[in-house]
Parts: C-alpha cells; structure tokens; sequence
C-alpha cells in the first residue's frame, strides 16, 4: 500500500484520528506530530508492527521504545501510583518535551511521556491504549523534522504520514530515570538537566537582613549536613532531590558574602566564594516548601506581605530565639552564628529530610 501524507487541517482532523487508529490496528506505521519532533508510531499490542519499525530504524532488538500516553493519568497503568520524586515534573511537563522512564509494574524500566500535540493525544485516546512512538530516523542519525522529507526516505515503510508542518522544537524530549529516590536525565533536549532537578527538588530557603553573613552560612551548611545525611557528594544533593537558597529582607543584589563568613565557613571545610545576595521576593517565598528565618524581624517582614505563607515560615532556632547578626563584628561572632546555626539546622534537618 503506498504512503499517503495528508496535511492535518480542522475539517479532515476528526477523520484522520479514525484513519491513524485504523491504519495502527491493522499493523502498519504511522507518522504523527508531536511538538518535539515527528514520531513514527505503532501499537505495542502488535509484535508485527514492532518488528517493522525496528527493521526501518535499524533499532537493535534490546533499545526499548517510548509509551506516549494521552494524558498523565494512563501511566498509572503501567507503574502503578507515580512517586512523589517525579509528580511536580509531571504537573509542570506534561503535556511536554520531558519523557521518564521508571519502574513498570514488572518491575522493568518503562519510559512514557505526554505529547503536547493534540491531535496526538487524540489518536492514542482512540486507540485505547498508549502508542510506541519513536524519533523518525535511521538509528544514529539525526530525527527528521519535515513530513516530504520522512516520505522520501521512509515512505516504503509507512502507511500514513500526518504532515502539520516543520516540529515546533525541534529537538528530542529530555529523558529523566528515576533510580531509587535519585533523578537521572539521561538526555538533554530543550529541558536542561538543572531546570528538571529545580523542578523536582523541595526547596528550603533561608532569610536573614542582608544576606551576606548567616542566611549564606545556613544555606551552605544545610546542603553539606544533607549530603552527609545521604551519602553524597553536596553537589549531588540536587539530583536527590533537596535544592536550598538564601535570602535578604533588606539588601542589594549580587553582593558577596562578607569576609568573616567566608573564613567562618572555610574552617568547616565550606565555601561562600560564589555566593551573590538577593532580596526575598513573593516569587521565592512561593516556591519555597521551608522557609527558615534567622529573626523575628525576617519571619515577620515575609508575613506582613504574604500572611497566607504562615504555615511555612519558622524561626530557624526552634526554641524561638534569634541568631544574633555577627555583621561588623569580629571573626569570632561569626564562628558563634555559625556554630548556633549548624545546631539549629541539625535539629530542623528531619523537616526537609525525614529519616
């Protein structure tokens, strides 16, 4: 049967879903659009099909392909209940260009995704069950963006090409692994590895005045007692899924931090070089799961402007005592900040990292 490629306009989209889906049952290969680039698709039910495609990609017999779902809540079927490492890039992501590959229910690795593309979607909902879709390409060579150019390489095998233009991106999904507790991006595409990690992490913030002397400290020394407590590297904490910041009530943006707390923390073996100051803003204080306070004055600054957020604001000290401000002082206040800090973050660690 000759490839048919049809433009994919309103008026035909109702009768290009029911000629996909039939084309799929029947064991042949479809090309669908997808915002990242075009897929070729097939039924996994069909081991014909499966068999097909391989033989067109050159696709090894082991290289698993992709389940793309019509919508987040069909992945439930294939790795039961979504863990809670990955359920805030699902609810940022998809639809989007982010795969993830977990656990099945056998306990295999299964990658899925959520197409952005809705015409697309529409197709698997159809067909009753997620589709195999697959970069079209031959294996090791670069996806094809351009349906007249999938027809000319690929037509021989393909029974239809939904052609809706040049791919928007581009470019392939960003693949995630969930590994125990640990994310894993085993390819970039346009998500990069650290907005994915961001994505995922809880985020503890810490907030002094200016933020140049305790609240970098406590955000140093909180990255470096997780780490301990998990068995990393600190800058692996991220991947594990722990991202911390610190803040200012009252400072300029892009200042270091002060002399004395950087030799205060370079004697515990930390390092505030890179540090920059920023002021508290709404957006930080929303995104924030924990936010930490160095004194009443921060706790109640944050809540004058946003009272709603009270549930996760605390005085970092949890007996309600400030952590005095070692600023102009000598090296020695600065060793007592830190010192002070580093017992009241040990204390407010199972918070953010039960054991």
């Amino acid at each position: 049967m000759p490839c048919a490629r049809r433009k994919l306009t309103p008026p035909d989209r109702a009768e290009l879903v029911a000629a996909a889906v039939r084309h799929l049952r029947a064991g042949e290969l479809c090309v669908l659009p997808t915002e990242t680039v075009y897929g070729l698709a097939l039924l996994p039910s069909n081991a014909a099909a499966l068999s097909r495609a391989r033989l067109m990609k050159g696709r090894a017999e082991d290289h698993p392909f992709t389940f793309h779902l019509a919508d987040a809540a069909a992945a439930e079927a294939l790795v039961g209940p979504l863990s809670p490492r990955v359920t805030p890039l699902v609810k940022r992501y998809w639809p989007g260009p982010l795969s993830l590959v977990m656990p099945g229910r056998d306990g295999a690795d299964v990658g899925m995704r959520v197409p952005a593309n809705e015409f697309t979607r529409a197709v698997i909902a159809a067909a009753g069950e997620p589709l195999w879709l697959t970069s079209v390409n031959a294996t090791g060579t670069p996806p094809l963006l351009d349906a007249a150019a999938i027809e000319a390489q690929f037509g021989a095998h393909l029974a239809l090409i939904v052609d809706d233009g040049p791919s928007p991106l581009g470019s392939a999904s960003t693949v995630v692994r969930l590994a125990g507790q640990r994310l894993q991006v085993l390819r970039e595409g346009i998500l990069s590895a650290r907005e994915v990690f961001e994505t995922a992490a809880e985020l503890v913030v810490f907030v002094c005045t200016g933020n140049t002397c305790r609240s970098p400290l406590a955000e140093a020394i909180a990255r470096d007692l997780t780490a301990r407590q998990l068995g990393v590297a600190a800058d692996e904490v991220l991947s594990c899924g722990y991202a911390f910041a610190s803040a200012g009530t009252s400072t300029y943006d892009g200042m270091p931090a002060s002399e004395n707390s950087v030799l205060a923390a370079a004697e515990i073996g930390l390092d505030l070089g890179a540090h920059q100051s920023r002021q508290i803003d709404h957006e930080l204080v929303r995104a924030a799961d924990h936010i930490y306070c160095l004194g009443e004055s921060h706790r109640r600054a944050i809540l004058a402007e946003m009272p709603e957020v009270a549930s996760r604001v605390h005085l970092l000290r949890p007996d309600g005592h400030d952590i005095a401000d070692p600023y102009g002082g000598e090296l020695q206040h600065y060793r007592r900040a830190r010192d002070e800090i580093r017992a009241a973050i040990g204390q407010r660690l199972p918070q953010w990292l039960p054991q």
